[in-house]
């Protein structure tokens, strides 16, 4: 049991990045998280966390552990629901998704996941950073664009048409674009790349082919909400993918379409868990939210074509 003890708080630490933290999610004193991964460092006989006045990170040895560790409590987990002889999945779920996804996708579904499985806890991180899915303890993560993580499995959700649009604010002062050729007389609400910490430059298809259109900004952002909102406030052009929630905003006259002969591509949406074995907890909801992405197409595909007046 005490070693047991010692490996939740080890993943506890780790998916926290402090030893407070930890304590508060296990409702233990601080000096017990402290001497229980101090015990479990001499036992190993290898140090697992670099620690200063600020912040808790994980060793090479620490990384390589936290899998191992992750895998076992998982085990776990399943064999208990197996010895308790219960169908219901049962646990804590741990999910990171794109602040815009988590915010106007996931959360709102929530209730209806939450009263099918009574015994599941969901903990949804909303962030557009790239998170080490391994260090720091997620369960699975939901991502746009196209992923390239060997230590990842996944399936796909959807894929988004990405449409060039602006406030009807930022048309009135600056005119509407004829052609991507045009893009010197504008700027773009830049969207910064959260591995490169660069702007993303806007998309069109030119001749047949997909190209990157170098554009002027005047105002970048790294969260896809903040993105949004400041296109729709007047701050330059958007390319954005075309969700419900942006849909929206196109049906009711905040946002107007430009450049529509010249697409801006898709956008595809995953749901990425490790390569391994799915805990039941952790299957239940990748097959909520494929479902849940499968409706949000749906509806976007019959507004689409409804036309951005609805009519």
């Amino acid at each position: 049991m005490d070693r047991l003890a010692e490996l939740e708080v080890f993943a506890a630490v780790a998916g926290q990045g402090s030893f407070t933290g930890a304590a508060r999610v296990l409702q233990l004193p601080r000096s017990t998280v402290t001497a229980r991964i101090q015990a479990l460092e001499a036992r190993l006989g290898v140090r697992l966390l670099h620690r200063t006045t600020r912040r808790v990170s994980l060793t090479v040895d620490g990384r390589a552990a936290l899998r191992d560790v992750q895998r076992i409590l998982d085990d776990l987990r399943d064999l208990h629901d197996l010895g308790a002889a219960s169908a219901e999945p049962r646990g804590r779920i741990r999910v990171d998704a794109p602040s815009a996804a988590a915010r106007h996708v996931i959360a709102p579904a929530l209730p209806e996941l939450l009263a099918r499985y009574p015994e599941l806890e969901v903990h949804l991180g909303s962030t557009d950073r790239p998170v080490d899915v391994l260090a720091e303890g997620v369960d699975c993560v939901i991502r746009g664009g196209e992923v390239f993580d060997p230590s990842l499995v996944g399936r796909r959700l959807a894929r988004f048409e990405v449409l060039t649009c602006a406030a009807p604010s930022y048309l009135a002062a600056h005119g509407v674009p004829a052609s991507p050729h045009d893009l010197d007389h504008h700027v773009f609400v830049a969207f910064l790349s959260p591995r490169s910490g660069r702007p993303y430059d806007p998309d069109f298809t030119i001749d047949g082919e997909l190209v990157a259109v170098p554009a002027r900004h005047r105002v970048a952002c790294n969260d896809s909400d903040t993105w949004l909102t400041a296109g729709l406030a007047g701050a330059g052009l958007l390319q954005v993918p075309l969700t419900r929630h942006v849909l929206g905003h196109l049906r009711d006259g905040r946002l107007v379409p430009v450049l529509e002969r010249w697409p801006a591509g898709e956008l595809p949406v995953s749901v990425l868990w490790p390569r391994q074995r799915l805990p039941a907890r952790v299957r239940v909801f990748v097959d909520w939210v494929v479902a849940l992405y499968e409706e949000e197409a749906r509806i976007v595909s019959t507004w689409r074509s409804a036309g951005y007046d609805g009519a």
